[in-house]
């Protein structure tokens, strides 16, 4: 089966999916659970930390950091998996690097209101400010649309989360 990327917006529930993934027996990594992305300084392209502060994490901010899944790290995991099934959760700023390094993409799907609830329960993590609310909220309004020109099956993620996940596995043929 290979590697699937289970991706979407800041709030469609990819770490309670990643949990309940790994409840069921699966292999599945978190990009930010697991330390598998991290995040870069565009012009110097070096590793960088993404301040503590809410306050810190500003426009500007944001304007000169991405973060990144390398390559490298989905081809390692792809090789572990090999011909059985794995799953990396999360969402990063080079999906366009590394999309095709996996077998399939399924994008969590959600409404703006199921976000900004999910969001308000985190506590000082990303999407902690009004900023980044609406930073994250600007981006969910194409999120579908693009993951599904790029060939992403898009699954509702507003259930629970063994519903969610069972949908997940349906969408790519296994479950």
């Amino acid at each position: 089966m290979g590697l699937i990327y289970v991706t979407g917006a800041s709030g469609a529930g990819k770490s309670t999916v990643l949990g309940e993934l790994r409840r069921r027996g699966f292999v599945a990594h978190g990009t930010d659970e697991d330390g598998l992305a991290r995040w870069y300084e565009n012009s110097t392209h070096r590793e960088a930390s993404m301040p503590a502060d809410p306050d810190r994490r500003d426009d500007d901010w944001y304007a000169h950091h991405t973060y990144r899944l390398p390559p490298d790290t989905v081809r390692r995991l792809a090789a572990e998996v090999g011909d059985d099934i794995g799953f990396v959760c999360g969402t990063v700023g080079n999906d366009n690097e590394i999309w095709d390094l996996f077998t399939s993409v399924v994008s969590l799907s959600v409404d703006a209101t199921t976000i900004r609830r999910r969001l308000g329960a985190r506590g000082d993590g990303f999407g902690s400010t009004e900023a980044e609310v609406r930073r994250i909220l600007a981006w969910h309004k194409n999120v579908d649309a693009d993951n599904a020109r790029f060939g992403a099956v898009l699954v509702d993620a507003t259930g629970p989360v063994s519903e969610v996940v069972d949908r997940v596995l349906a969408s790519i043929g296994t479950g």
